[in-house]
């Protein structure tokens, strides 16, 4: 009888198990490749390019790497599932336990594997998905009917607004509320449609409300050459000036809080920069410990996978195992939004919002881990 070495057993675990995986990576890789292809050949059809179906699948190849990433928690989840429902109907744990090795082993190996791709994730995988997210939004505001452009630099804020006759370009040193209901020392540009210097206003202060723009005092200064024979002041001070901005504020606050776009690499800069710009990037730092939290939140799900897999004495159909895992995966999923969202209202500090789903889930499951290895 040939004698089965613990170092045996855990490279034949670990080739199981990475089959599940890779059989699970590609049916979630497949059903997002679908959805995101179907929805960018509408979006593109209705523009009406000669090149949509070619430009759909490359922007359905840059977003889909994010995609996966957001679903690597599921992805993990099915992958234990497959994985434990696989070596139980080959009554291969009674095989380990005849052998002498511990029950434990068959759940550590693929745990420890998840940990692992955890870490490849967040140091390897973000910083290509953050720069194909870039890509893929890029292009998108290129086919967009919205010509703003919106950027931050270490001179501040920075909005150009095209209009029916020109341009505006607007400049703003920061953020005075976070919710960017005010914006402090304003500069705005009014420009033609060649380019040409028409106006400028400078403020202390915009305050914004939707789409309505309001300078409190704002100091006008014009082009010289384009004033009247009877005007020779360029310069003039006008109270409560307001306009219309074709500037969307709740999509220019999304713009700040796209957190996928961010890497893991440089996720506290773009914290400190928006900091330094009066904007607190609660969201960058919910995904800072969210991919943080990722190995950990992997390796949990294996753990978790075994509640009803390696638990029960009764043994179902794959049919019931998945529904099991799809109510899982929602429960699972339901926790972790509805902490965050304590968070992000300041019931809950931010770290602990995301931290304590994943140490709920590792305890809870350590527990029937204990159950099963006493039976």
């Amino acid at each position: 009888m040939k004698i089965l070495y613990p170092s045996m057993l855990a490279k034949y675990l670990s080739k199981e198990f990475m089959s599940s995986l890779f059989v699970v990576f590609l049916v979630f890789f497949s059903l997002v490749l679908m959805i995101n292809l179907i929805g960018e050949l509408i979006y593109l059809k209705d523009i009406k390019l000669e090149n949509f179906i070619s430009l759909a699948v490359i922007l359905t190849f840059a977003k889909t790497t994010t995609t996966i990433i957001e679903l690597s928690i599921f992805i993990f989840l099915f992958s234990g599932i497959l994985f434990f429902v696989k070596i139980r109907k080959n009554n291969e744990i009674n095989t380990i336990l005849l052998s002498g090795v511990s029950k434990i082993l068959p759940i550590a190996v693929p745990a420890i594997i998840s940990f692992i791709f955890g870490m490849f994730i967040i140091f390897f995988l973000t910083p290509f998905s953050s720069a194909t997210l870039n890509f893929y939004e890029k292009e998108k505001r290129t086919y967009s009917s919205n010509d703003n452009l919106i950027m931050m630099n270490d001179m501040g804020l920075w909005f150009m607004e095209s209009k029916a006759d020109g341009f505006n370009i607007i400049r703003a040193d920061k953020i005075a509320d976070n919710n960017f209901s005010k914006l402090k020392n304003v500069t705005i540009y009014n420009l033609d449609q060649k380019f040409n210097f028409i106006k400028r206003y400078d403020s202390d202060e915009v305050l914004i409300n939707q789409k309505k723009w309001l300078l409190p005092k704002a100091q006008i200064t014009q082009d010289a050459e384009s004033l009247s024979s009877e005007d020779k002041k360029n310069e003039t001070i006008v109270q409560n000036l307001s306009f219309s901005s074709s500037i969307d504020i709740n999509k220019l606050k999304n713009y700040f809080t796209d957190v996928n776009t961010v890497s893991f690499w440089k996720i506290l800069n773009t914290i400190k920069t928006l900091n330094t710009r009066g904007y607190s990037a609660e969201e960058l730092r919910v995904k800072f410990h969210k991919y943080l939290s990722l190995p950990f939140y992997l390796f949990g799900m294996i753990l978790v996978s075994t509640t009803f897999t390696m638990g029960p004495n009764k043994q179902y159909n794959t049919f019931m195992y998945l529904f099991f895992g799809t109510i899982l995966g929602v429960t699972v999923y339901f926790l972790n939004d509805l902490s965050i969202s304590l968070g992000l209202s300041n019931k809950l500090p931010l770290a602990a919002s995301v931290w304590s789903p994943v140490f709920l889930i590792i305890f809870l499951s350590a527990i029937n881990l204990i159950r099963i290895n006493e039976r």
